[in-house]
């Protein structure tokens, strides 16, 4: 199987890597909904929300550096 490589340049993050590669076990990005990712504090809704440009996603697996 082939492994994606996930380059990323935010340097706090506890996942960032040598040569800017993002070294977490598994990334989840979501849409982003009026400034959150999600439109309600449950989640249900906007999960499966076509976006249409970069902007419109936010990575939620970021966790900061100890």
């Amino acid at each position: 199987m082939k492994r994606t490589t996930v380059k990323c340049n935010v340097s706090s993050c506890h996942y960032w890597g040598e040569g800017e590669v993002c070294e977490a076990p598994a990334i989840l990005v979501a849409n982003r909904m009026q400034g959150s990712p999600y439109s309600d504090a449950s989640g249900a809704l906007g999960r499966h929300q076509q976006a249409h440009t970069s902007e419109e996603t936010v990575c939620e697996t970021f966790r900061p550096r100890d």
